[in-house]
């Protein structure tokens, strides 16, 4: 299976500008025979913490529909992130949780095959998401995958690839925002998470820079033993690499890692 890491310059709060240019960027990636297209997280308004009431959406708004359009017309897959507008009916209103989650989501063929709400937030994230209660692989038609979609900051949480591994994933797809001072360290825990599970990992970061920091990409694909398949520099670009899904079974088989965890001792 050809995948494709999108990493692309976001521009701050500017959705429809962004959503534009992920869309064109897509269509040169599938052009490319991409099956599978990876977008950085909350690819289409950064973090717009000052107007993020405005930008958000929920799951049946605009973005979603243009991407579910877009994956319809090219028979692919697409995942990424966007800050969803929450669905306040029914919640409690004591309770005074943020009107926001980060929402991980994965389109297959046109249609919404699944949701990640991000469960591991970061800094000011606290303020303006609520937290995710869920970690469940998404399941997709195609080739019988199921993705274990990791949403940036969840990363330094092995336990959160760990049960996604135990439910069944078979790849590893990151969307994330990551600054420049933390590339390393997100690097080797991207490596990790792969090593650990024996499954492959598309770790897709985005470029540029905005008032908060500047984003240095490096966004990479690695098979289950870590080892790179390919890997980007610090500009936008399409990243593309082949994940040879019998190597990826045959990977997985070696060892019994899994099945000699002691989680007692944990």
């Amino acid at each position: 299976m050809k995948a494709a890491c999108i990493q692309m310059n976001i521009s701050l709060c500017s959705k429809q500008e962004n959503l534009e240019r992920a869309l064109d960027l897509g269509e040169e990636a599938v052009s490319k025979e991409a099956e599978l297209l990876v977008y950085p997280e909350v690819f289409s308004t950064g973090f717009c913490y000052d107007r993020i009431e405005e930008v958000a959406e929920t799951v049946s708004g605009p973005t979603l529909e243009a991407l579910c359009d877009f994956s319809k017309e090219y028979r692919c897959i697409l995942t990424g992130s966007m800050i969803e507008k929450r669905e306040m009916e029914g919640v409690s209103k004591e309770r005074q949780l943020p009107s926001q989650f980060n929402l991980g989501f994965c389109i297959e063929s046109g249609k919404l095959a699944g949701v990640h709400r991000k469960t591991q937030l970061y800094g000011p994230e606290k303020e303006y998401f609520a937290l995710g209660d869920r970690i469940h692989p998404i399941r997709l038609q195609k080739h019988g995958l199921s993705i274990g979609l990791i949403v940036c900051n969840e990363l330094r949480y092995p336990e959160v690839a760990r049960k996604l591994t135990l439910e069944g994933a078979d790849l590893l797809v990151s969307a994330a925002e990551i600054p420049d001072f933390y590339l390393y360290p997100w690097r080797i825990m991207s490596l990790s998470r792969a090593i650990e599970n024996q499954l492959p990992h598309i770790a897709c970061n985005r470029v540029g820079k905005d008032r908060y920091s500047n984003y240095p990409g490096g966004s990479f694909i690695a098979d289950g033993w870590g080892r790179i398949l390919a890997e980007a520099g610090e500009k936008e670009c399409i990243l593309l690499g082949e994940i040879d899904l019998e190597e990826a079974k045959k990977i997985r088989q070696t060892g019994s890692i899994l099945e000699d965890r002691r989680p007692e001792l944990y």
